[in-house]
């Protein structure tokens, strides 16, 4: 592991469950020497990813919240994602969010918010179930199967309880199945009061972006008209790449 990686490691162990940590902590939960590891430490603090606190721990820095001002006020795809994203909130109900995947995370990089109160717990910046729910399984789906057989060699005691086959030919073939739909409806999966559809998001090279997903109450699905749902979603999801791609092109064209 590079001395980069071993340093960003250290931000990584920071969740909800342990907002701060101590060096000691920090330096015994990645095994590295003191030296090592307080020398990271201190550039990480230098930095502005890690911030000292008055009893001594260590916590996520304001370097880290300016960035992500940075991705929201200046990342292409959420500039052309929001206005669409409220456009199926007032059509459709619910919740929209586009999630993204990265690594063994899947993230949620932005939440429009609708009418009723479903108290989603994975707003922007939360981490997804990987194997559960509409949003989760579309983008596994349109992974390439590489990386679909890793995940699944990897978790396969997680992938059998999300209802997606004992063997790693039944999770392939489930996730045929969403892939030739184009599409997946996962009801009560993460909350047994919501359900939600997914449609994948592409890059332009057709690799997987993330998804776009409508949650509304499962109370809901006798009277939301799903197919009509699903197509508003896909075309939705067009319309965010066709724009995204277009700002990209733009962006790069030399000045006149």
């Amino acid at each position: 592991m590079s001395t980069l990686k071993r340093a960003l490691a250290i931000l990584d162990l920071f969740s909800l469950a342990t907002p701060v940590l101590t060096a000691e902590e920090i330096i015994s939960k990645l095994s590295y020497s003191a030296p090592t590891g307080y020398r990271y430490i201190r550039d990480l603090s230098d930095l502005g990813y890690l911030l000292r606190m008055t009893g001594g721990g260590y916590k996520l820095g304001p370097r880290i919240i300016e960035l992500d001002h940075l991705i929201i006020d200046g990342d292409p795809v959420l500039g052309v994602a929001r206005p669409i994203m409220r456009e199926v909130v007032d059509q459709v109900g619910g919740d929209v969010l586009l999630s993204v995947i990265h690594g063994l995370r899947i993230l949620n990089i932005h939440h429009e918010r609708g009418p009723d109160a479903l108290g989603i717990p994975h707003g922007r910046g939360r981490a997804h179930p990987l194997f559960r729910g509409a949003t989760a399984k579309t983008i596994i789906a349109f992974l390439p199967r590489k990386d679909q057989r890793r995940l699944y060699e990897g978790h396969a005691a997680e992938v059998e309880a999300a209802g997606l086959g004992p063997t790693q030919a039944e999770f392939i073939r489930h996730l045929d199945e969403i892939r030739v739909r184009g599409a997946y409806l996962g009801v009560g999966e993460i909350s047994p009061e919501r359900a939600g559809i997914a449609v994948p998001v592409f890059q332009e090279d057709r690799r997987i972006f993330g998804a776009l997903t409508v949650t509304f109450l499962a109370t809901r699905l006798n009277t939301i008209a799903q197919d009509k749902t699903t197509a508003l979603l896909q075309a939705a999801a067009r319309r965010i790449e066709s724009l995204a791609l277009a700002s990209r092109i733009k962006e790069q064209a030399p000045a006149p």
